[in-house]
């Protein structure tokens, strides 16, 4: 539990001065290391050959480039393209099952991270926090709800110790969160003032839903381990497990608050 929490603590601290960063590309840079750090783990999980894990990496950057530039699309292409000619050149020494899902996850895992650029460009750098404060509160809902009082498996093929209590108990953390999130941001920058209650509401409604896609995030992540049979992703993070141990509640959030914030609320 030590480790846990001091493990909490420094990356919280960590996280807080790259989304603070005046500076765009901190975050970008950010991004980038988380994105090839859990794509690492994965690859190391699937058991990915050298040739299909570095056309993983260059197919990641290529993604992240495309969103820094504003070329989401053509990026995606960009990689899956990288991923067909890959499967030319490795066939025979890897399969195209391995090649297919190294991209398929590739794909996935860069696109959703490289949300957080759009996030932070076309509404805010606070905003950035606000799928990180729904998929941790989540987790931290689910694990002492979960701990305290449950009793009926969630999925327990998929992940035996995740308990319905507990489910119940991240979406109620992370509806609560993201309504004070913005009782927060609106006291700070409007002069000490209160958000009206209608936006309240509205940001409660968005850290319940929030909650509901991080959940399904862990639970897509947790299959790929039961798949091949691991415990964590990694040991990185001590007390935690690896970066997608951490982070794979976050992947399908963001995107989901993303749009959410930009199309609906903002």
């Amino acid at each position: 539990m030590g480790k846990r929490l001091l493990t909490s603590f420094i990356g919280i601290a960590i996280f807080f001065a790259v989304v603070l960063a005046p500076y765009a590309y901190v975050l970008y840079i950010a991004v980038a290391l988380l994105t090839l750090g859990m794509l690492h783990e994965m690859y190391k999980v699937m058991g990915a050959s050298k040739p299909v894990c570095v056309t993983g990496y260059v197919a990641a950057l290529l993604v992240l480039a495309g969103f820094v530039f504003n070329k989401p699309v053509v990026a995606v292409l960009a990689a899956i393209t990288v991923f067909m000619i890959a499967m030319v050149f490795t066939h025979g020494k890897a399969t195209s099952e391995n090649v297919l899902s190294a991209g398929f996850i590739t794909v996935a895992i860069s696109a959703l991270m490289s949300m957080l650029i759009f996030t932070r460009r076309y509404c805010d750098k606070y905003t950035v926090m606000l799928p990180f404060v729904c998929a941790w509160l989540t987790d931290t809902g689910a694990f002492t709800i979960g701990n305290l009082c449950g009793k009926h498996k969630l999925a327990e093929k998929i992940s035996p110790k995740k308990t319905v209590e507990g489910a119940v108990g991240g979406l109620i953390f992370s509806t609560i969160g993201a309504a004070a999130y913005i009782c927060v941001m609106t006291y700070i920058f409007a002069n000490g003032h209160m958000p009206r209650i209608k936006y309240i509401v509205v940001f409660a409604l968005l850290g319940f839903l929030a909650s509901i896609v991080a959940q399904l995030g862990d639970l897509a992540a947790s299959c790929i381990k039961r798949d091949f049979q691991k415990k964590d992703y990694g040991n990185i993070l001590p007390g935690h497990g690896g970066l997608l141990d951490r982070f794979d509640s976050v992947l399908l959030a963001i995107p989901f608050v993303y749009y959410a914030m930009r199309h609906f609320i903002m």
